[in-house]
């Protein structure tokens, strides 16, 4: 719209001044800002193998931002577990982040339903790779998700974010295809 009325400005009468042109150019270029920096967000993720597989969970890890620095996120924990890939034990994360009131349903031992990436070295920012709980725990409360250097804190809320993002593997979808926002508060 403000390309338009900015296109339209060169040719009406009285022609529109150049501030009028400078305030709407401002106005077009912040909006390409917005809409260029949210697709890189939204980026494609890597090959996800949608094979559910069992994770025994070890423990947790915490993590803390830097006390020095401006940001309002608060401390959070990482579930670490342990999940046979093709036949080998192998120590990974759950890259959901667990709300405060789901987390006691974590405990030792317990065994959870998880997805993993087909390259695991696809997202081993931090020495640890990911894998993300399936549909069968959409009950559980979660506060956002840490891919290592992709993190993201949302509201509270059940169901995984993650399982609606795109990854590399999956089919093409029509641009006008939509998914729906699963939390409409």
């Amino acid at each position: 719209m403000l390309l338009a009325w900015l296109a339209i400005g060169f040719f009406r009468e009285p022609v529109s001044s150049w501030q009028e042109r400078l305030i709407v150019g401002v106005l077009a270029f912040c909006f390409a800002i917005v809409v260029v920096m949210d697709m890189a967000f939204r980026r494609t993720l890597p090959a996800l193998d949608r094979t559910p597989r069992r994770a025994t969970v070890t423990g947790r890890e915490p993590f803390h931002t830097d006390p020095d620095s401006d940001s309002d996120l608060e401390p959070y924990e990482l579930i670490t577990v342990t999940v046979d890939v093709d036949g080998t034990p192998t120590e990974t994360m759950i890259a959901d982040i667990v709300a405060a009131e789901s987390l006691p349903r974590f405990t030792v031992g317990s065994i959870w339903n998880v997805y993993a990436f087909e390259d695991p070295t696809a997202l081993n920012n931090d020495h640890r790779t990911r894998v993300i709980l399936t549909e069968a725990h959409d009950d559980v409360i979660r506060a956002g998700s840490d891919l290592g250097l992709y993190s993201v804190h949302n509201a509270p809320g059940p169901g995984s974010d993650l399982l609606l993002r795109r990854y590399r593997n999956d089919p093409r979808r029509s641009m006008f295809t939509t998914s729906c926002p699963r939390r409409l508060e």
